[in-house]
């Protein structure tokens, strides 16, 4: 049985609900693509969850009669799954699902919708943020990139930002809301009292795809329902997003508002810190605001460091309160209201995890083979370990076989890139070594990695 949410999905861009502006922006690209190929290539439709943003993707392919090649990033993340995926639409000549061949020159073009793209994490999405830059920069039809949250997927790529066009979409009013779901509720032959209706959008919170499942669960299989049924619906924890709770702290001059975006964050204070931080200096442009807005933070990681001293982490409220009241009353003068940014701390600590995971675990390689600390490998040896590697060749292919490194490992020793040549011949030879010992040899001198068997 079809859900009630895929059932009355808008069939075109004007069944869309409450974004008017987005839905013409929308079709003002998808129009430029019908003249020719426009300057962006690609879309991100932005904006929280259950608004209508892949429905409205859906929709303006069936208003253009295009064909559609949808991907949800989150199922398959990798970047061959990315690239055997849109290269089944992004060619200049392509055919439609019926089999009808499309020329471009006549307007048949596909469309590649790839859903939750700032799902695109983790070790297991490896190269995936670049194969959809690559798809969007050597595509011949027009691409669909689908974001909850829009920095977390640019601040991945800033080729991202230069390729595509942003549009944004807002969460559905709560009146157009209560039409859309009596609408359904007629259609559907139920009766639904209005202060059930009044539950459901308040709980959905501008999510409107939350809110047609509730009302679907309430009155599937009854002819009528009243506010009684509401009790089966529970409570929705909605998580909240770091960048709106900034703009309050930030935006908004109003203690009480900025105090509960903070307690509602799933944030620590320390990195709720690093966030203000980065953004204070952006966003507030009188001098006097600044003095007062940093004198508030150094107050607030006054009370971390003691916090941390004397592991008494109910200070924690008082360092929250800081940063979130005491900067947002700050602000006396008008703010700039820029794009907010990702702590730049936070950016280099991510960009080094992988370097540093690849050092511990050279360490521990190591550590092993030479009977030795990790800790010693990292503070003293790693050093002279480099020079020795790069320097000599025979060692060098003995000591990847011997231990077992890998790309990562071996690119970090000879300081290239993983993907380079000499990474890659550097693993082919020593995978020609036959007889090698494991890392866990008995022994324990740097210079046994010259004493490799020769024998068959």
């Amino acid at each position: 049985m079809t859900s009630w949410v895929e059932k009355y999905r808008p069939k075109d861009l004007d069944d869309v609900a409450g974004n008017p502006t987005a839905v013409a922006e929308l079709r003002k690209w998808a129009a430029a693509w019908q003249r020719g190929r426009p300057e962006k290539h690609a879309v991100i439709l932005q904006g929280p969850p259950g608004i209508g943003k892949t429905s409205a993707a859906l929709a303006l392919a069936h208003e253009m009669s295009w064909s559609v090649v949808e991907m949800n990033a989150s199922d398959s993340r990798n970047a061959d799954a990315i690239r055997k995926t849109a290269t089944r639409g992004a060619v200049l000549q392509t055919f439609s699902e019926s089999g009808e061949f499309l020329r471009t020159n006549q307007g048949g073009r596909k469309l590649i919708i790839l859903d939750e793209a700032d799902n695109v994490f983790g070790r297991e999405d490896r190269g995936g943020i670049g194969a959809i830059v690559e798809t969007i920069q050597a595509s011949g039809q027009p691409i669909i990139l689908i974001a909850n949250d829009y920095y977390g997927l640019t601040r991945r790529s800033s080729s991202l930002k230069r390729l595509c066009k942003t549009i944004k979409f807002q969460a559905i009013h709560d009146d157009a809301m209560k039409n859309i779901l009596r609408t359904i509720a007629s259609k559907e032959g139920v009766d639904v009292a209005p202060d059930v209706l009044e539950v459901i959008v308040e709980r959905a919170a501008g999510d409107l795809r939350s809110a047609i499942n509730d009302l679907e669960s309430l009155a599937i299989g009854k002819k009528a329902v009243r506010s009684a049924a509401t009790g089966a619906l529970g409570y929705r924890d909605r998580e909240h997003s770091i960048f709106p709770a900034i703009e309050e702290i930030l935006r908004s001059g109003d203690a009480r508002r900025a105090r509960d975006a903070a307690r509602g964050l799933d944030e620590s204070p320390e990195d709720l810190l690093l966030w203000v931080d980065q953004n204070l200096g952006h966003e507030y442009s009188r001098p006097d605001d600044l003095v007062r807005g940093h004198e508030a933070l150094s107050r607030a990681d006054i009370f971390l460091g003691r916090a941390r001293r004397r592991q008494n982490y109910g200070l924690w409220s008082y360092a929250s309160e800081l940063m979130s009241s005491g900067v947002a009353v700050a602000r006396k003068g008008r703010g700039r209201g820029g794009q907010l940014e990702f702590p730049y701390y936070l950016i280099q600590m991510a960009r080094s995890r992988g370097q540093r995971a690849t050092r511990t675990s050279l360490a521990k390689k190591f550590a092993a083979y030479l009977h030795v600390s990790q800790t010693l490998v990292l503070d003293e040896l790693l050093p002279t370990i480099r020079i020795l590697f790069t320097g000599d060749e025979e060692l060098r292919i003995h000591m990847t076989a011997r231990l077992g490194l890998d790309e990562r490992e071996a690119a970090l020793l000879l300081d290239e890139p993983e993907s380079s040549h000499a990474v890659k011949h550097l693993l082919e030879k020593a995978g020609k070594i036959k007889g090698s010992p494991p890392a866990e040899s008995t022994g324990g001198r740097l210079s046994a990695f010259d004493e490799e068997e020769n024998g068959p």
